[in-house]
């Protein structure tokens, strides 16, 4: 069997490697598209998957990604005819489930952003739909045909790739030193806070603890490697998830999946994120996992820091994250027998 998997965005690469490797040692054939944002093409590399580029980049204004996603549309479908794939996934990719559906391709849809404006296509075109039981009191998730193809998993998307590496958890024992910074989405479409908010912050607490940068794009690189962030260390290649893990004394993180990782792994995080919180945001907030500051101060991360006494969890989301993974695998292999 040949199942399709199309990546949009750098975090949907970490979640289905478990699930890659897992369809590779099944003897499956695995077809990677992608398209060139963030650290995607960066991170297919690290993990020496092969891969083909489709689509151009798109920025941050409205106009140019809506003359990109025909584009990109156009040639993936060309792309996907000659390379007759059985089924396809997708952790958010607003293009699959379209393509897919025109030819004749059973596909799964799982997002976890209940704001992003192309889930439309997603609900609309997907033969199934799977989303976070963060989700489930929404009332799009009541709408036709949404309701008719869709499940919930218990868990956010981030334990469920995480639940496949117990070796992770051996590291976050032990002394720490580093404080790790996210920045916020610059580009992202459902994106609408302030940008650099926290820069001075970041200054200030380099003063007493080394503190590194993982950006998002080239642009942020950019930003922090200017002679006034000096003090600041830049990742400029994606740090591999046990790098951080194994030294990290805080996150902060301007929302995304990296903020989520960090919760789950129950490592001290404060999540700055200045635009509507997402529904799994709460829910790892609710089970005292992260906590949510946008206008933190510097003094305020210090009494964090003197304060944090851990959740006291016992690991329970990444053992939801194992079930919840055991789940999506296998609605994707059983997409075989599904009928257009």
């Amino acid at each position: 069997m040949k199942i399709w998997i199309d990546f949009i965005n750098t975090p949907q690469v970490t979640f289905f490697v478990p699930f890659i490797n897992d369809f590779k040692k099944m003897n499956h054939e695995i077809l990677l598209t992608c398209r060139d944002s963030g650290n995607t093409v960066a991170l297919l590399k690290q993990y020496d998957l092969p891969f083909e580029v489709i689509g151009e980049k798109a920025g941050k204004g409205i106009m140019q990604k809506l003359l990109l996603f025909p584009r990109r549309m156009v040639k993936l479908y060309s792309f996907i005819r000659k390379n007759k794939p059985d089924i396809a996934a997708s952790q958010s990719s607003f293009y699959q489930p379209v393509v897919a559906r025109c030819l004749g391709i059973p596909s799964l849809y799982t997002n976890d952003n209940e704001h992003a404006k192309g889930n439309f296509f997603g609900f609309m075109f997907a033969k199934k739909v799977i989303l976070p039981i963060a989700l489930q009191g929404e009332s799009f998730t009541k709408s036709w045909p949404l309701k008719k193809k869709l499940m919930f998993y218990p868990s956010v998307k981030e334990a469920i790739y995480l639940s496949q590496r117990s070796d992770l958890v051996a590291l976050t024992s032990g002394t720490k030193s580093k404080i790790y910074f996210r920045p916020e989405p610059w580009s992202a479409q459902y994106y609408k806070g302030p940008l650099n908010f926290f820069d001075e912050t970041l200054l200030k607490l380099s003063e007493e603890h080394e503190v590194v940068i993982l950006p998002r794009d080239k642009n942020q690189i950019e930003h922090y490697n200017q002679e006034k962030f000096k003090s600041l260390k830049v990742a400029e290649k994606p740090l591999s998830l046990d790098k951080i893990v194994s030294d990290c004394l805080l996150f902060i993180g301007a929302g995304g999946s990296m903020t989520r990782e960090m919760a789950v792994l129950e490592i001290p995080v404060i999540s700055i994120y200045q635009a509507e919180l997402l529904a799994v945001d709460r829910y790892l907030i609710d089970k005292g996992l992260m906590v949510i500051n946008s206008q933190i101060t510097y003094d305020g991360v210090k009494s964090f820091l003197g304060s944090f006494a851990g959740s006291g969890s016992e690991w329970l989301t990444l053992k939801e994250g194992e079930e919840s993974y055991s789940l999506i695998k296998k609605l994707i292999y059983n997409l075989r027998n599904e009928q257009n």
